[in-house]
């Protein structure tokens, strides 16, 4: 092999190892700045986010705008005894300062009742009331009673300057802010904002 093909061959090689470090460094940067690969674990969210559903959520829109109301947003979640983290799909019913309750199945906020109908289906709530008797449920404890019980009526709950209450759409399945081991969100756990849907592609769009 001639001077000339060995220092072609070498200048092939440290182009490729130029265009694949390169691109290494633009997909992390995309993945931590930009946009954050995101799968639907559960059925929290049904139905509007599925489980197993595969997409990006935005991380530069969270990181420069605050939280909306009634937002799919990504929330990163601590394990108080494993310190494990872990990314959850929610939407944001309460922002700082309201005072969220449950009334008869019904949430209110600021104490007006809100309509929920865009995400959650009205037959679906029914027919889950009628088999369980309830879907705005949470767990409850008393001095009197330390086992956690199943209530339809909680809060009202008060948020704080920099809280936020996030729910799950599929409520009786939604482990979220309802939850007293859970409680309200804080503004630096919001990790992305917005589900961009790309598999299944059936389900392909913004949520």
């Amino acid at each position: 092999m001639t001077e000339e093909k060995k220092s072609s061959i070498g200048k092939e090689i440290l182009d490729f190892v130029k265009v694949f470090v390169v691109s290494a460094v633009v997909v992390l940067l995309f993945a931590n700045f930009i946009a954050h690969p995101v799968t639907v674990i559960g059925h929290s969210m049904d139905p509007t986010l599925a489980d197993g559903e595969y997409g990006f959520t935005s991380v530069i829109s969270a990181r420069l705008s605050d939280p909306q109301r009634n937002e799919i947003v990504v929330v990163t979640m601590t394990d108080p005894e494993t310190g494990e983290k872990s990314e959850w799909v929610k939407r944001v019913i309460g922002m700082p300062g309201d005072t969220i309750e449950c009334r008869n199945d019904d949430v209110y906020v600021n104490g007006e009742k809100i309509d929920e109908s865009a995400y959650i289906d009205q037959e679906y709530k029914d027919s889950l009331l009628e088999k369980y008797g309830y879907f705005n449920k949470t767990l409850q404890t008393t001095p009197e009673n330390p086992e956690p019980q199943i209530v339809r009526d909680w809060g009202p709950v008060t948020l704080g300057e920099d809280e936020y209450f996030v729910m799950g759409d599929n409520r009786p399945y939604s482990k979220d802010s309802r939850d007293p081991s859970v409680g309200p969100v804080k503004r630096d756990q919001f990790y992305g904002k917005g589900v961009l849907v790309l598999f299944p592609f059936s389900k392909f769009g913004i949520k």
